[in-house]
């Protein structure tokens, strides 16, 4: 069964190693500026917890010099997607549309064990491709997680434990869509949806809710700054605590203006302060686990419903 899967999955095994050939070439040779630029003194000394005079304006230079590669990093969480387009979602689709199910599953397995074992073997090289990518986007966003951290979502969805549990679940989705609809393109496109709608919901409302968020308060309307922390909210609130619209705070901003007092200290002595609620930096490994373990689960419970949909659905 292996020997099989691998003859008719090697095209998409060749041209993914290809590609991760190609990641981890241009990632190298992209960080050699990076890590010049990082190692020069005036930027190591800004480190956090630094707040020496001056450093968000070298932090800032440093990171925008280098905003292109940064972007470029962060589409690398399209990778679990295409795995369940091009991988899962045509592996039942196109036995449908060929018709080379009838032999398939004729063979002396059941269609079932046939399947388990395809998704199975696909599982691992699956996992062993994106460990190894997301091992190789830590190491190329080291400085940049240094300053910002990487618990925040723009690191987060593309480092560590939770880029193999992304690409396992689109491919199981991928997998059961194409058993669903029998046609590839239909499959790949209910793939995409149900893939980013769970990831969409996910990280909008439950990733943020995996530990109970830190609170600290922020006098002034200044805005916040929390190094490697991930922000989740800054309100802007009055003394008894009721939240300050734009057009208050435009109009207090400008009467201190007009009065020629410093708006910050202004809005102080009216007892308005910001609520910062954030998740710290160190809970990045625990978000990392929590998540993966949400993801694996509901790859598991996809492959199951796909092997029980796959018992009734007539061939």
């Amino acid at each position: 069964m292996a020997w099989v899967t691998w003859r008719q999955h090697r095209p998409q095994a060749i041209v993914g190693l290809a590609m991760l050939a190609a990641v981890a070439v241009a990632g190298l040779i992209s960080s050699l500026p990076i890590r010049a630029a990082y190692h020069r003194s005036t930027l190591v000394a800004c480190l956090p917890p630094s707040t020496r005079s001056g450093c968000d304006i070298i932090i800032q230079h440093f990171q925008s010099d280098f905003l292109t590669g940064v972007d470029a990093a962060r589409g690398l969480m399209l990778v679990p997607a295409l795995i369940g387009l091009f991988v899962g979602a045509p592996l039942l689709a196109r036995e449908f549309e060929h018709g080379t199910y009838r032999l398939a599953w004729t063979q002396g397995v059941t269609r079932q064990r046939w399947l388990l074992r395809k998704t199975l073997f696909l599982s691992a090289a699956t996992i062993a491709a994106t460990a190894a990518l997301s091992a190789l986007t830590m190491w190329w966003r080291t400085p940049f997680d240094t300053f910002a951290g990487r618990i925040a979502p723009a690191g987060f969805d593309v480092e560590g434990l939770v880029v193999p549990a992304y690409a396992v679940f689109a491919l199981a989705v991928g997998v059961l869509a194409g058993l669903l609809l029998r046609r590839t393109v239909p499959a790949m496109t209910m793939t995409l949806v149900a893939f980013v709608a769970t990831r969409f919901v996910v990280e909008r409302f439950v990733r943020p809710h995996f530990l109970s968020p830190l609170h600290e308060v922020a006098s002034g309307a200044g805005s916040v700054t929390r190094a490697r922390d991930w922000v989740l909210s800054a309100p802007l609130v009055d003394a008894t605590g009721r939240g300050i619209t734009s057009p208050r705070e435009d109009s207090a901003i400008l009467h201190a203006q007009q009065a020629h007092i410093d708006p910050h200290e202004y809005l102080a002595t009216l007892g308005w302060h910001r609520v910062v609620s954030f998740q710290p930096a160190d809970r990045f490994w625990t978000f990392q686990a929590i998540e993966t373990g949400i993801f694996v689960a509901l790859a598991a419970a996809v492959v199951a419903l796909t092997i029980w949909a796959l018992r009734r659905i007539p061939a």
